[in-house]
């Protein structure tokens, strides 16, 4: 439940602005500040019904704006990719060739990753 609550506000961060205002609110309520479909109904004096039903849909969408555009997939490996090369200069104090062109590769591949 938690991978699924960090992927929808990563999704929600990319994607966000491309939902209505309603859903964005509902939709960060939920997400963000942890509240309970019914606490989003009594503060928004709708039924918990509707609340579920904007979430589902919002959710739906930014799911498929993800499989259209791939925003968050590429973030999240620039982010891995960027991590390992810090790691491998951390690793080593003196810093021998092969790390050099290690490092050259991944941070490649992430230049790439981002045009």
């Amino acid at each position: 439940m938690l991978e699924k609550t960090e992927n929808m506000v990563l999704l929600l961060d990319f994607y966000g602005p491309l939902l209505t205002n309603n859903q964005q609110h509902i939709l960060n309520l939920y997400y963000e500040l942890d509240y309970s479909l019914t606490e989003i109904a009594h503060s928004l004096d709708i039924t918990r019904q509707a609340v579920y039903d904007v979430v589902k849909r919002a959710e739906k969408l930014l799911l498929s704006y993800e499989n259209k555009l791939g925003l968050v997939d590429r973030f999240k490996m620039t982010h891995n990719k960027l991590a390992e090369a810090q790691l491998l200069l951390s690793n080593d104090e003196k810093i021998n060739p092969d790390i050099i062109t290690k490092v050259k590769d991944i941070l490649h591949e992430v230049t790439d990753t981002l045009l």
